[in-house]
C-alpha cells in the first residue's frame, strides 16, 4: 500500500527547511497557531499509562465541554490519540474489507487515506459552490440507491469550507441511515472555532445509535502535538472500538491527556479569531473573489477565475497554499485560505499577495 504525504504537513516541512537555511516562507493555507508556556506543567503522574478509554476525569469533562447537547445517554465518550486514530477505529470497527464510505467535497485530505489503511473503499460526493456547498438529502438518497454506502463521514463545521450543517439536514440523515443501517461520523474539530453560535446551537439533534461524533482538542485547545481527541460513540460500538484502539496504541499518551484535561479546566481555548476573520473577509472583497461566507474553523474556500496563475505569482513572494484539487474533484478553482495567524503575519501575507497579483 502507497499513502501520499500529507499536503497540510508538507507545508509545514518546506517552512522548517527554509528557517534552517534562514530564508521565509508563508502558507496561506496552514495555521500559525499560539502555544502553551507554563500553564500546563508536568509531574511524575504523567508517566503512567492511562484505562483504554481515557482517564475517567478526562472522560468526564469531555462530556460537558465537548458533546454537551448531543445524546449521550446510548453513547460511551472514549479518548484517543488524536482524531486519525479515532477515525481509523470506528472505521475498523463497523466496516469490512472493500465497504464503501460516502465523503462529501470538498473533505479534510485524510479522509481518503485512513479510508484506504481501513481498507475501505471512499466514494467522493461534489457539492456544489452556487448551493453554499450545502449537502442535499435527496442526492445522498440516490446515492445510496446506487452505491449501498456503508458509512457517510463529514467535518463539521467543514474543513476546509467553513460551513455549518443545518441540524434540519442533520435530522433526515439520521432518519435515513436508521432506515438503511448505514452510519454517519460527524467530525466536529472545529467544534469551538465557531462564529455563527445561533446555527452551531441548531446542527445538533436527539443523535441515535447509527451516529458517531468526534472532537479533537488540536485546534480548539491549541494541542496540535499532543495528538489527544474525544470519539462519542453508541454503546453496542463501544467495546470493540475501545479495543482496536487498545490493540494498536494502548490508550492515548497519558501526558496528553492531562494536558487536555488541564485546558478544560483552565478554560484555554483557541483563541478568538474574529478580527483575522474580518480582515479576510474584507481582503476576499476586495479582490472581488466568489466566496462562501463561513460560519465555522478557520477557513475560506474562494473560488478565483486562474487559480495556476495565482499559485505562481504567490510563491515567487515565498507564498504556499493548497489548492482546491486537494479536497476533491471538481474545485481546481478554489483554494483553501487559513486566516489562524496573528495579524501581524496575516497583514504581510495579504501585503505580498496583493504586491504579487498587481505585477504585470
Amino acid at each position: 500500500m502507497e499513502l501520499r504525504r500529507s499536503p497540510t504537513l508538507e507545508i509545514g516541512e518546506k517552512i522548517k527547511a527554509a528557517q534552517t537555511a534562514n530564508k521565509r516562507l508563508y502558507s496561506l493555507s496552514t495555521p500559525s497557531l499560539p502555544y502553551y508556556t507554563d500553564e500546563l506543567k508536568t509531574d511524575c503522574s504523567w508517566g503512567r499509562l492511562s484505562p483504554p478509554s481515557g482517564l475517567p476525569e478526562l472522560i468526564d469533562q469531555a462530556k460537558i465541554d465537548l458533546f454537551a447537547g448531543w445524546n449521550v445517554f446510548n453513547h460511551q465518550v472514549v479518548i484517543t490519540a488524536g482524531a486519525k486514530a479515532s477515525l481509523f477505529a470506528i472505521l475498523k470497527s463497523i466496516t469490512k474489507a472493500q465497504d464503501k464510505i460516502l465523503i462529501p467535497s470538498p473533505f479534510w485530505p485524510s479522509y481518503f487515506d485512513i479510508c484506504a489503511v481501513a481498507e475501505c473503499v471512499p466514494i467522493e460526493m461534489p457539492t456544489a459552490f452556487s448551493k453554499g456547498f450545502n449537502l442535499d438529502i435527496d442526492e445522498i438518497r440516490k446515492t445510496y440507491h446506487k452505491e449501498k454506502f456503508r458509512v457517510i463521514m463529514f467535518s463539521n463545521p467543514n474543513n476546509p469550507t467553513g460551513i455549518i450543517y443545518d441540524g434540519d439536514f442533520l435530522k433526515q440523515l439520521d432518519k435515513f441511515a436508521q432506515d438503511c443501517g448505514f452510519y454517519i461520523i460527524i467530525d466536529q474539530s472545529f467544534s469551538k472555532v465557531i462564529f455563527d453560535h445561533d446555527k452551531w446551537s441548531r446542527s445538533r439533534f436527539h443523535n441515535s445509535d447509527r451516529v458517531i461524533i468526534v472532537d479533537s482538542f488540536s485546534k480548539n485547545y491549541l494541542l496540535q502535538g499532543a495528538r489527544v481527541a474525544a470519539t462519542l460513540i453508541p454503546n453496542h460500538l463501544t467495546e470493540n472500538f475501545t479495543n482496536i484502539h487498545q490493540t494498536i496504541l494502548s490508550a492515548a499518551p497519558a501526558p496528553a491527556q492531562i494536558m487536555a484535561l488541564q485546558a478544560m479546566k483552565k478554560k484555554l481555548l483557541i483563541p478568538s479569531l474574529f478580527e483575522q476573520r474580518e480582515k479576510t473577509q474584507n481582503f476576499l472583497t476586495k479582490k472581488k473573489w466568489d466566496f462562501v461566507e463561513q460560519s465555522g474553523s478557520f477557513y475560506f474556500f474562494p473560488k478565483i477565475l486562474n487559480m495556476e496563475a495565482m499559485e505562481e505569482k504567490a510563491f515567487r513572494k515565498r507564498i504556499l497554499l493548497l489548492k482546491g484539487s486537494f479536497f476533491g474533484k471538481g474545485y481546481d478553482d478554489h483554494f483553501r485560505l487559513c486566516f489562524a495567524k496573528p495579524m501581524s503575519e496575516l497583514q504581510i501575507i495579504f501585503d505580498k499577495l496583493d504586491s504579487a497579483l498587481n505585477e504585470k
